[in-house]
């Protein structure tokens, strides 16, 4: 899971499954700590409603690079779910692959490319429809 997070060094996000990180006051369990990166992110969402799309990597959006990691180790880790990778795991196993990959671009490369040929071998559960989906928020028509 560690590795196929970092397919977010690429896409965006609506403000609205971060904004809560904002502030202590919000519903989210983590908050952003790093002020320049609050400022910007709150520039950029202030704009419009929580629909408003932002980057997930700021510093290199349109590259495949394991910027991804050295953005989560840095505190910039723009959804909670990928921030979480940094909270401490009872071996540090996580925490390990996250900063390997932030080191080693290659290892991230080549462990990227096992893992998603490995996920696109899965077959669906026994007994279900599985589906593409044209758009990942709703089931297809």
């Amino acid at each position: 899971m560690v590795v196929l997070s970092g397919a977010h060094t690429i896409g965006k996000a609506r403000c609205a499954t971060f904004s809560s990180r904002f502030s202590s006051t919000g519903s989210g369990s983590q908050v952003f700590e790093d002020q320049v990166f609050i400022d910007s992110l709150q520039q950029l969402c202030t704009s419009g409603s929580n629909n408003t799309h932002v980057d997930l990597d700021l510093a290199t959006p349109s590259t495949f690079d394991n910027q991804y990691y050295i953005n989560l180790i840095s505190g910039d880790g723009l959804l909670p779910s990928d921030q979480a990778l940094l909270c401490p795991d009872d071996a540090g196993v996580v925490e390990g692959l996250v900063a390997a990959y932030a080191a080693d671009a290659e290892a991230f490369f080549e462990d990227f490319k096992g893992a998603m040929t490995r996920m696109g071998r899965l077959a669906p559960p026994a007994g279900s429809r599985g589906e593409v989906r044209s758009c990942c928020r709703v089931i297809n028509s």
